[in-house]
């Protein structure tokens, strides 16, 4: 299942961070990890003999059961730790609350409802719809409405999400390398995919981006191709073809298997769009065990634009450790290897470390960044053991110093199926 995706920018996405991040993989890891478990409740109740037809009275009364509390639907009966997979497994209505470290647009938070639905003839086919707010300390704040769902005897997958709301990012362009301040109020942006599954993980289908937007700047004094380019009112529209595949064992927090696609956006008049452009996306993610502790990840992702596009949704390097939009361009690339060494069932620590490079026209503002290299640490927490769910924190290095994050389940899982 995939979404269409806006890759470079987090923009009206930030809404749905937290929501994604959960439901997102939940849904298809309670199909494919919640099997009924056999337990001590599951042994069958002895009958009477045939032949004992009256009943027999009881040596002692039986006891009233015990009503369990509320807590217990967050702590693991093998364990005894904490612990959501009574929540997740629950379906329903599960409020998912939105946490927000992103340096572009600073801290911040909001809470997102999200609604659960299977059918019983296709248990491994759930929807989900989520409706969610979120503000942060500089300003930006949005809602967003989004729906999963099936068709097709579960051959097709779809996704759907709408948003409104403002962002408040910061743009780096030669002439001010240290930054340049605008806004983006979204009227509506509506992204949107179609996938058919073709077996074998393989999967194809359609993509949808549209977005009605106008730009503010508020510095005065700054070259008018600057002004020109962050003071506009924007329409886009465009149709493109994504091509996927998906080997993981957990959507959720993967240890063997890979995730790969291949998406082409172009952006038209004949969609509604006042500009031309193409936006192209590849990217490769794979998993692997060492032993029984130590296992890796790794994934390099690669970004292009073409034609009359706005500035402002030129790809740029997505490394922790590097805020989003710092170094954009024409094309760039990003590429991490993630070290994970599992101390215990519950607890994990984990390396890592990347480099990436944008590649831009520097008649459309920007430069190439050369190199730029980063790495961290983190830990995680499996926060849903049935689930096969981690979260946990980590920390970054890149050019501009340390930077923190807090992730649930895969730190690239917004860019994977």
């Amino acid at each position: 299942m995939t979404a269409s995706r806006n890759r470079s920018r987090p923009r009206l996405a930030l809404a749905l961070c937290a929501g994604a991040l959960l439901m997102g993989g939940a849904s298809t890891a309670l199909a494919r990890d919640l099997e009924p478990v056999p337990s001590a409740d599951d042994t069958p109740i002895a009958t009477a003999p045939p032949e004992q037809t009256q009943p027999q009275p009881s040596a002692e009364p039986q006891a009233a059961p015990v009503k369990q509390k509320w807590t217990h639907l967050f702590v693991d009966d093998q364990d005894g730790m904490p612990d959501f997979s009574k929540v997740l497994a629950r379906g329903g209505f599960i409020p998912v609350p939105i946490i927000i470290t992103e340096p572009a647009v600073g801290n911040g938070g909001g809470l997102a409802a999200a609604f659960l639905s299977a059918s019983p003839d296709h248990p491994r086919e759930i929807s989900r719809s989520v409706v969610g707010a979120f503000k942060t300390s500089n300003g930006s704040d949005g809602v967003i409405l989004f729906h999963s769902g099936y068709a097709m005897d579960g051959r097709l997958s779809y996704r759907a999400g709408v948003g409104h709301g403002k962002v408040t990012l910061e743009s780096f362009p030669g002439f001010a390398p240290g930054g340049i301040e605008y806004t983006s109020h979204y009227d509506y942006g509506l992204l949107a995919s179609a996938l058919w599954d073709l077996g074998g993980g393989f999967s194809v289908g359609p993509l949808f981006d549209f977005r009605k937007l106008s730009m503010e700047v508020d510095i005065q004094g700054l070259p008018q191709s600057f002004t020109d380019q962050f003071s506009e009112k924007m329409r886009t529209g465009a149709m493109g073809l994504g091509f996927h595949y998906d080997g993981r064992d957990n959507p959720l927090t993967p240890t063997t298997g890979g995730n790969a696609y291949i998406e082409g956006k172009f952006n038209s008049q004949i969609f509604g769009s006042q500009r031309d452009y193409q936006e192209y996306d590849a990217a490769g993610y794979a998993f692997g065990k060492l032993s029984s502790r130590f296992r890796y990840g790794l994934k390099l992702e690669l970004n292009a634009i073409r034609g009359n596009y706005p500035v402002y949704y030129a790809p740029a390097i997505n490394l922790r450790g590097v805020q989003a939009l710092r170094y954009q361009g024409m094309e760039t690339y990003s590429t991490e290897t993630e070290l994970t060494w599992q101390a215990n069932p519950r607890w994990a620590l984990l390396a890592f470390g990347g480099v990436g490079q944008s590649y831009a026209d520097s008649a459309r503002l920007y430069k190439d960044s050369g190199a730029i290299w980063t790495g961290g640490v983190g830990f995680r927490y499996r926060l849903a053991r049935k689930f096969g769910f981690d979260a946990g924190a980590d920390i970054a290095w890149g050019p501009d110093g340390a930077t923190f994050y807090i992730q649930f389940g895969h730190a690239w899982s917004f860019k994977m199926d």
